[in-house]
């Protein structure tokens, strides 16, 4: 994102929006043909300015998107636009920021459940929320700056390719594809042997693949529920495959290959090699889903201030003061650094960020010890598990 985009401020407000929303907000995701429809797979179809996810306790995931443009003409063909995007996305919440929205385009878009704002509203919901309070490079736009400038490989060059598929291709694959691909990475061109711990660019590089996957999780066990930790490992499964008659299926085939070679068991033939690692992690997001959230939006952060050369997190952000939430994004990044056989170096990053506190000795010792022991943390114990009201008055939320 650069801020020479002529809607640059009103997606950093959307972002604001959205994040005081309890949504993790990406900017301008890209709306690209599925592998199935006719022509290239991953051709554009236009970009979401501001796209969010939000996951609840309950496995259920939302999605919002604002719409931002800050031309004066032509409001109605754009309410128009942005309803047809809201059923290709499977939106929940719909906004177009626009400079000026007529009463004609009003009248349409509360037909159709479109929410617009204007350029004066905007600057009123901004001061009715306290919106201004949201600071640092991942609300004012430096964090995207400097991941692009980090990431800015040269042509032809193995990792640029990389850079551009985790930030565009990848979100054209399905969540089970996703994370499949995601968690081999490592194999495609021996790259678990080029990522170094001590790049910038290569820990860059390294939590955007984990903030993509810790998004496909999410969206992967949407249609799990708590009563799946019974049977965990064949719901993991069917969802991995595409269904249980899919599943069935494969399985046959694995025992008829079996059966005629003796090559592995069924199982085993089907399984991807990291499977038990993938399974394990499942396992512990169904039993603490409700932290999922907050997790992804640490990852998230922690991609923006690292590219800013910030060495820790502000506090009281999207709560990464609570333990579970900070311990399951790192988890989650330990998953793509062992699944692909990372430097053990990149598992670090969060950890480092989150206990990396202005106060010093025990205080520090003592977080960081719960954070390796949060299994033993049950839900509800509001001394160790806080959570924070999104919209509770907070003071300046900066890098100082």
């Amino acid at each position: 994102m650069s801020s020479n985009d002529q809607d640059h401020q009103y997606k950093l407000l959307g972002k604001r929006l959205a994040w005081a929303l309890g949504y993790i907000p990406l900017l301008n995701v890209p709306v690209t043909l599925p592998v199935d429809a006719n022509g290239k797979a991953g051709t554009d179809l236009t970009d979401a300015d501001v796209y969010g996810f939000r996951f609840d306790s309950s496995g259920g995931v939302a999605r919002l998107l604002v719409d931002c443009k800050t031309t004066s003409g032509r409001a109605v063909d754009r309410v128009l636009w942005v309803r047809g995007l809201q059923d290709v996305l499977k939106l929940d919440e719909l906004y177009l920021f626009k400079k000026k929205v007529p009463d004609n385009a009003r009248w349409l878009a509360h037909l159709l459940k479109v929410i617009c704002v204007d350029e004066k509203e905007m600057y009123e919901l901004d001061a009715r929320l306290g919106l201004s309070r949201l600071r640092g490079p991942y609300f004012d736009g430096s964090g995207y700056e400097s991941i692009e400038k980090i990431t800015n490989f040269p042509k032809g060059s193995e990792y640029r390719s990389l850079v551009q598929f985790l930030k565009v291709g990848v979100w054209s694959l399905s969540p089970a594809h996703r994370v499949l691909t995601l968690l081999n990475l490592g194999q495609q061109n021996e790259l678990h042997r080029k990522l170094r711990g001590d790049d910038l660019s290569h820990i860059c590089i390294v939590l955007l693949a984990a903030r993509a996957l810790a998004i496909s999780l999410g969206i992967l066990i949407s249609n799990l529920n708590v009563t799946d930790v019974l049977s965990v490992e064949d719901r993991l499964r069917q969802e991995l495959h595409g269904g249980a008659e899919s599943l069935a299926q494969k399985v046959r085939f694995a025992k008829a290959i079996h059966r005629l070679t003796g090559e592995s068991n069924a199982e085993q033939a089907i399984d991807h090699d990291t499977f038990p690692h993938l399974l394990e992690e499942v396992n512990r997001l169904l039993i603490r889903r409700y932290a999922l959230n907050d997790a992804i939006r640490i990852t998230d952060l922690s991609l923006h201030y690292i590219a800013a050369g910030t060495t820790s997190l502000p506090r009281h952000l999207s709560g990464s003061e609570s333990i579970l939430s900070a311990k399951m994004a790192s988890d989650i990044l330990n998953l793509f650094v062992k699944s692909n056989s990372l430097d053990i170096e990149f598992s670090k990053i969060i950890l480092n960020l989150i206990t990396a506190p202005a106060s010093t000795g025990g205080e520090t010792e003592e977080k960081i010890s719960s954070l390796k022991t949060y299994e033993s943390v049950e839900p509800g114990d509001s001394s160790k598990d806080r959570q924070y009201s999104l919209l509770t008055p907070l003071p300046p939320l900066d890098d100082k």
